[in-house]
């Protein structure tokens, strides 16, 4: 009976570490584009790039999951998952709303908030996940879930006076656009878990992505900006082709085997080290000041998702 405990238990442990080390790399996404924007290069210019970094990693992944399913069809062993086209569209449809529209959103809010602020008002989504849950699902809410709530906010609160004291009024057009990107992320991880769970998450991912990241070249084609090969410095093109392994490319597939293990709530409450993180990679490698209403935004955000995660480990 105890080695049946763990096998049990084993999916769920994977799901929350690999939720846990996506967050790690996301939590290093604000800092690497803020070190990036030093350079002048523009929102437009970072995507498309990273468009054409990842195209061929995720082109290549796709051909393996083709593949691979080819043999089972051949084998006799085909479950017959790719069979229906609903899913397909589904795909598109999210990887546009949760990589391309997040990703677009997120990159302009970043020019006017500081990295910290960014983490934190993406840090937010565990409790946009429970109520946009409630709200299409009709999932419970718990009181829990609303003193999760109204803690996360206070604390985003705190960081966002301050900002405002420090940066100006352009902290509140930033901050809407990080709130829009959050609110795209959280519909894309609340409903790909029915798509995951029919097609898996390396086939979900793959076409997830590629659908984004023709929407991008799309959006950098309509914006007439230039884009020549050789624009970028080495330094520049570096600190892009870092940004696309660690904090796109990499996190992509372990989220989306996350939400497979443990679910879509599970999955955003297990980043609860992710502002702490931001904040301390901005403080050492972008040099941001770290003050006592900082400190107390991410002690009561990182409180609050602690306290929806101890609820849901009761459970």
């Amino acid at each position: 009976m105890p080695g049946s405990n763990n096998a049990l238990n084993s999916p769920s442990k994977l799901g929350l570490w690999l939720a846990l080390l996506a967050t790690l790399c996301y939590s290093l996404k604000p800092i690497i584009i803020k070190l990036i924007y030093q350079y002048d290069v523009s929102s437009v210019d970072i995507l498309a790039w990273r468009v054409i970094i990842s195209l061929p990693i995720y082109v290549g992944v796709g051909v393996w999951v083709w593949y691979s399913h080819q043999q089972e069809s051949a084998s006799g062993l085909s479950d017959g998952k790719f069979t229906s086209k609903g899913w397909l569209i589904k795909t598109v449809i999210l990887g546009i709303i949760g990589y391309y529209l997040a990703a677009i959103l997120d990159l302009v809010g970043l020019q006017y908030i500081s990295s910290q602020l960014a983490r934190l008002i993406l840090f937010t989504y565990p409790t946009l996940v429970a109520i946009l849950g409630w709200l299409i699902f009709r999932h419970k809410v718990s009181s829990t879930v609303l003193i999760a709530l109204v803690l996360s906010y206070i604390g985003v609160g705190l960081i966002f006076a301050f900002d405002l004291d420090k940066l100006g009024d352009q902290v509140i057009f930033g901050s809407i656009m990080m709130f829009l990107s959050v609110l795209s992320f959280s519909l894309y991880v609340l409903l790909s878990k029915s798509v995951i769970d029919q097609v898996g998450g390396a086939a979900f991912t793959v076409v997830a992505m590629l659908a984004s990241g023709l929407c991008v070249l799309a959006h950098f084609a309509i914006s007439g900006e230039t884009f020549t090969v050789f624009s970028l410095s080495s330094p520049e093109f570096l600190l892009i082709a870092v940004m696309t392994l660690i904090t796109t490319v990499i996190p992509s597939f372990l989220i989306a085997e996350a939400i497979a293990l443990i679910g879509p709530q599970k999955t955003a409450i297990a980043g609860t080290f992710g502002p702490a993180a931001t904040s301390i990679f901005a403080v050492l490698l972008l040099g941001e000041t770290f003050a006592a209403p900082q400190l107390f935004g991410i002690v009561l955000v990182v409180a609050a998702i602690s306290f929806m995660q101890r609820e849901q480990n009761v459970k």
